[in-house]
């Protein structure tokens, strides 16, 4: 233990028990050091004002603290113990680990593979082993950005012919699709953030593929961005279905509404819930 580390867990011990109503500290010293589980886990004797303290900390092992007053008599008993509320614990997290894809509102179902591919590499997360299952992480986000390009292309007829563009060629594909998507003046600065969006998905996932230097929060960022990628095209792809479609009162603009067929069928009542303006809309039936 350097004399450095000591004083930075002195703090960190101080503050831990502070938060747990323990306190003013009186002494404390390092009982005994473990190293047993592949890193060093010390173990603390603090004494209080009116009570004493077994504080283990160290490693990958969470803080804790146990009284030497009822129970715990010994630095052993509260190493013994201590280690086997860390495996437990970290079982439960193998167990029920966190779904990054859950951390984003995703529409994603009309491209299942892509869903399919994000989600599997949002568990594979949970497991890496080496730098190269972090580039993996950055290989499946490309791979699937370059399918949602192709499917966007596939979507609207003629897009690739119209700009010159190759079917893999995603950062062209969203730079044309969001001018066809989100048309108009009033639409300008959200075509321009979901450029940037892209670009920054696309380029980051190829700098994760590129480098065996990455981490795994560097590859999680990875998959969130792709994930935002994917579900804001999705989102301005049915904006753009029903671009005329909304119906919004004419007053108010409020989208709260009931609709009546008259008698005859030949039109319909708009009746806005909020402020009760009534609109007529004519009903046209298809043979």
């Amino acid at each position: 233990m350097t004399p450095e580390y000591r004083i930075d867990a002195e703090q960190r011990i101080e503050d831990y028990l502070g938060r747990n109503g323990v306190g003013p500290i009186k002494n404390m010293q390092v009982e005994k050091t473990f190293d047993d589980t592949g890193g060093e886990i010390h173990v603390w004797n603090v004494r209080a004002e009116d009570s004493r303290w077994w504080v283990v900390e160290g490693g990958a092992s969470p803080m804790n603290l146990y009284t030497q007053d009822e129970y715990y008599f010994s630095a052993d008993e509260a190493y013994s113990f201590h280690l086997g509320i860390t495996q437990r614990l970290h079982k439960k997290e193998n167990l029920e680990f966190k779904h990054v894809v859950n951390e984003l509102p995703l529409d994603i179902d009309r491209i299942r593979s892509i869903s399919r591919r994000l989600n599997r590499a949002s568990v594979d997360l949970n497991h890496i082993q080496a730098p190269e299952d972090i580039q993996k992480i950055g290989l499946v986000c490309r791979e699937c950005l370059i399918d949602l390009g192709k499917s966007i292309a596939e979507e609207k007829s003629g897009l690739l012919e119209n700009n010159d563009l190759q079917a893999g060629n995603f950062k062209g594909i969203t730079e044309a699709a969001v001018k066809i998507y989100a048309p108009g003046k009033s639409h300008q600065r959200l075509r321009k953030r979901c450029k940037e969006m892209a670009e920054m998905a696309w380029e980051y996932a190829s700098e994760v593929v590129h480098s065996p230097n990455r981490s795994v929060p560097e590859a999680k960022i990875c998959l969130l961005f792709s994930c935002s990628v994917v579900s804001i095209f999705e989102n301005l792809y049915l904006k753009y279905l029903e671009l005329d479609t909304d119906l919004k009162c004419s007053e108010c603009a409020s989208m709260n509404y009931v609709i009546e067929l008259q008698n005859n069928d030949s039109y319909a009542k708009i009746i806005c819930q909020d402020c009760d303006n009534e609109q007529h809309v004519e009903v046209v039936l298809e043979d």
